[in-house]
């Protein structure tokens, strides 16, 4: 690619990313692009329609772009411009249109455009359409950016064709199944005139936009039935019947919005002389002699909007009877029935078809896939925007989320440019204030489908529809729901009130349904792989200039170091096999209870650290020997964070409605990793209800939700750890001894840092390396700060009461305020005098109180804020769940008494800002702390 390519290439990147169903996305990036690349503001696209014979305007940018859209150029003239680039595959420059005497320049000259250069859109030597480049200015792109644009255009034609024949096949089967209702219709106005004797004429009338872009309505006659046919050619001759006020005699009964507003037509009509009446069409007396009408209106009870009008004419003076009255009334009925429900089925078959097509493709994440979904829908329902939304649990209740505080999307947005910021929205019903309320969120809280057929009725009434766009009219939402609980919500847009119909709600529902099983699995997969890749980070960091790593990097050449490493080295292989033969349903295995290890140590010994090396092993045979494209299910759980209920119901799940604030059925830990692994750390704070059930999980693998009565089963590696001495439990009645027995039938204990000193050195430079990366300024060297053989001395010698966590407090210290690119001795003796009171002498949960304190004073003292001295330091493991717990408590002692004060304290964002960026900055500090530290 050329030096000036390279301006393009990203643009290129994207529109080849998109399906066949973007065609909409894919002719903005194109616009955008080519007015870039030009330096233009005004462009037009024609893309080929052999359906209609005509060059349509697909795309149009800068003035009067709607307008534009609204005219085409036949296909095989030579009197317009674009039909001859389009017929010739030759680019032309009119430098003057109104001076142009070979081509008819009527539409130039009409919307000013002085100046147009016209780029045939060739793909395999074929043209499939025109782009224009406009100037009211009669200014021409230069030769170069007439290269790039051929260029450009050269590259993404084939994804722009694949999507136009597609959007015509789409268009093309709605011709059909509106073919096919026409052609019931037709024969059911055929059936009424053969029913009663005295009828001469007979029509159906359905609400019709009076023109593309506009919200008023009229009523176009969908078929009608005349024995004498020259009558129905003079009764359609003028399809479309106005209901604007006067112009007709359906519009004193019915508003140009379809409503009606009278209410003497809820009931048939009947109108004896059509000759003393104001018609629109006149002729129907003059011409044709109907002289009286049996009108059936049918319409939405909840709403009165006409779903279609029967008409029944006569050409004599005659009133029906009650028993011809009646019958004809069945009659309408029927023909609604036959509109509504004929005629969707070929749409049905391509949805089916599609959404069948999409499940068998690879999707790298979940987001990849809920955008073909998205695309698909939009597209095939004819919306004109859509979203769909991730449901997320969090204390404060459940939310729906389409983008994170940093604007990734997490769901899925079609045609963003029209609905560009979606904040997270609350899941609920009436209980939510009015301001909190909206159309997916009660969706998500019913568990059904939703519509709004006109925002305008609803906004400011404190009914359910958040206002994110003020072009949106009408909105539809679907849940998407796999096992009773609600993964996500489909929401479709339309700029016209009244769009949605019954067939479109069927079609999204089908949707709905076909993808949620799959929606399960991806969440599942991208839940574990998070898992995994922060698992890795933790095992993944080697420093260069230490040669002791042992397996994953499990430091130092110490007796205590290679006992730990013995171990993973001498278990991991038959507990793989173990794992392995839980897909083989062995009956015997099954009998003998699941494995488990337990993992003994001191506070910030490094337990947590030994399990992501065992588990990092596990993984690496489970791919090499199972499945290579997947990884071992884990979960991590720590037991001291939750308590009574919700310590069984993070392990177990629950039923809806089984305490308060359980608002959907939800899975435990044990069940989500089945054959996998799961970590429960600090097992010696589990309350005994929880020690009755792990102890018969273990047995046999089987649990109940609570709040539920059936028992299911899961096949997990239960490894836990504690720091407590479990046999003082036992003997303290604390701590059931038959559990400890199952636990600790692999037992491994991580030593203290005062019994592996001869690791000192080496942990001290990796851990030091590790905090160099995450605090390194954009104008700091990338090589870490050496840390001198004096310094490694004084470490070594120094007590530890912290272990690992303040060996790695004290590196931080030294690092912050060092006196040069090496670490002295001196400094390291300022990192251990600098610590509240004496590090040596604390005792050991005093180590995070004084972690916490120093971050916590340093936010205060504005030296830091809390995304630099807590978030991060917390994403890359340097600091603990219980420090960043301890920050928050000390800033409520400070009388930050809720969420928006804590974050304002903590310098985190200003959560009283209107701010889009500021709102989802609060929403991204209260998920971490509320999901990730699980504060109460």
């Amino acid at each position: 690619m050329t030096s000036s390519g390279l301006g393009y290439s990203a643009d290129i990147h994207k529109i080849n990313s998109y399906g066949k169903e973007n065609l909409e996305e894919i002719l903005h990036v194109i616009a955008e692009t080519s007015n870039r690349l030009t330096q233009q503001n005004r462009c037009r696209i024609y893309l080929e329609d052999l359906t209609s014979g005509s060059l349509s305007c697909a795309m149009a940018t800068g003035l009067n772009n709607e307008e534009l859209q609204n005219y085409s150029f036949p296909i095989n003239s030579s009197s317009y411009p674009v039909s001859s680039v389009y017929a010739s595959q030759e680019e032309t420059s009119l430098e003057d249109t109104t001076l142009s005497r070979r081509y008819n320049c009527e539409l130039e000259s009409r919307f000013q455009i002085a100046s147009s250069y016209m780029l045939p859109i060739l793909r395999e030597n074929r043209a499939m359409g025109v782009l224009c480049v406009d100037s009211g200015r009669h200014q021409l792109p230069t030769d170069q950016q007439r290269r790039d644009l051929v260029a450009f255009m050269t590259q993404v034609a084939t994804t722009l064709d694949q999507a136009r024949k597609y959007h015509q096949q789409l268009l093309l089967a709605r011709q059909v199944d509106q073919q096919k209702k026409r052609e019931a219709a037709f024969s059911m106005m055929k059936s009424a005139v053969r029913l009663v004797d005295n009828l001469s004429l007979a029509s159906v009338l359905i609400p019709s936009p009076k023109s593309a872009d506009s919200d008023e309505e009229g009523l176009q006659i969908l078929a009608s039935y005349s024995q004498e046919r020259d009558d129905r050619k003079v009764y359609e001759d003028e399809q479309l019947i106005s209901l604007s006020k006067g112009e007709s005699l359906l519009s004193r009964y019915i508003a140009d919005n379809g409503i009606i507003i009278d209410d003497r037509f809820l009931e048939p009509m009947y109108i004896p002389n059509l000759q003393s009446e104001d018609l629109q069409k006149r002729y129907l007396t003059e011409q044709l002699g109907l002289q009286s009408l049996y009108v059936v209106p049918r319409y939405e009870a909840s709403t009165k909007r006409i779903l279609c009008v029967v008409n029944y004419y006569t050409d004599k003076s005659y009133t029906f009877n009650e028993f011809e009255q009646r019958l004809l009334e069945a009659h309408a009925e029927m023909a609604e029935r036959v509109i509504q429900e004929i005629g969707g089925e070929h749409m049905e078959i391509q949805v089916l078809a599609e959404i069948n097509d999409l499940l068998q493709e690879r999707f790298e994440g979940l987001q990849p896939f809920l955008s073909r979904v998205l695309s698909k829908a939009t597209e095939l329902i004819g919306a004109d925007t859509g979203s769909i939304a991730v449901v997320r649990e969090q204390e404060d209740g459940r939310w729906l989320v389409v983008e994170d505080a940093s604007d990734t999307l997490i769901g899925a947005k079609s045609k963003e440019w029209r609905k560009k910021n979606i904040p997270p929205i609350r899941i609920g019903g009436y209980e939510l204030p009015p301001d909190q309320r909206s159309l997916t969120g009660y969706a998500a809280h019913s568990s059904h489908t939703q519509l709004i057929v006109n925002t305008d009725d609803i906004k400011d009434q404190g009914g359910f529809y958040l206002d994110l766009a003020n072009n949106i009219k009408s909105e539809l939402a679907v849940p998407v729901i796999s096992e009773d609980k609600v993964l996500a919500v489909i929401c479709l847009n339309s700029f016209r009130s009244y769009y949605f119909t019954e067939e479109h709600k069927r079609i999204l529902q089908i949707v709905g349904r076909m993808i949620s099983r799959y929606l399960a699995d991806l969440q599942q997969i991208e839940a574990l792989t998070g898992e995994v890749q922060h698992l890795r980070s933790d095992v993944g960091y080697k420093d260069p200039s230490i040669s002791s790593y042992k397996l994953g990097n499990i430091i130092g050449n110490s007796e205590k170091a290679k006992q730990m490493v013995k171990f993973i080295q001498t278990v991991t292989p038959p507990i793989f096999s173990r794992l392995a033969s839980w897909n083989q349903k062995n009956i015997e295995e099954a009998t003998l209870g699941l494995p488990s290890i337990l993992i003994t140590g001191d506070t910030g010994s490094g337990k947590e650290f030994l399990f992501n090396n065992i588990y990092s092993r596990l993984n690496e045979m489970y791919q090499t020997q199972l499945n290579p494209r997947s990884e071992l299910p884990v979960k991590k759980s720590n037991i001291a964070a939750y308590s009574g209920e919700l310590t069984y119901s993070e392990l177990f799940g629950h039923k809806r409605g089984a305490f308060t604030g359980a608002h959907t059925d939800r899975k435990g830990i044990l069940e989500e990793a089945h054959g996998g692994v799961v970590f429960l750390d600090e097992i010696g704070d589990a309350d005994p209800k929880t020690q009755v059930q792990l102890l018969r999980f273990l047995d046999n693998g089987g649990f109940v939700r609570l709040g539920d009565n059936t028992t299911r089963y899961s096949r997990v590696l239960l490894i836990a750890a504690t720091n407590k001495n479990l046999h003082q439990l036992i003997q303290e009645g604390l701590f059931r001894e038959d559990l400890y027995h199952r636990l600790s039938e692999l037992t491994v204990e991580v030593p203290s840092l005062n019994e592996r000193r001869d690791d000192i050195a080496d942990l001290s430079i990796h851990f030091l390396g590790k905090l160099y990366r995450v605090y390194k300024r954009g104008e700091d060297p990338n090589d870490t700060p050496a840390l001198s053989v004096a310094a490694q001395q004084v470490l070594k010698e120094h007590h530890y009461q912290g272990n690992m966590r303040e060996l790695r407090s004290i590196l931080l210290r030294a690092l912050f305020f060092r006196q040069g690119r090496v670490i002295g001795p001196g400094d390291i003796r300022r990192a251990l005098e600098s610590a509240p009171a004496s590090e040596a002498a604390a005792p050991i949960g005093n180590v995070t109180e004084k972690t916490a304190n120093t971050i916590f004073t340093a936010i205060i003292n504005d030296q830091d804020d809390f995304w630099s001295a807590v978030y991060a330091p917390y994403s890359a493991h340097q600091i603990s769940r219980d420090v960043v717990a301890t920050v928050i408590h000390l800033a409520r002692e400070r009388g930050a008494s809720t969420m928006p004060r804590i974050a304002a304290m903590l310098k985190a964002c200003d959560p009283r800002s209107d701010n889009d960026n500021e709102r989802k900055t609060f929403y991204k500090f209260k998920n971490f702390l509320y999901k990730t530290i699980r504060i109460t």
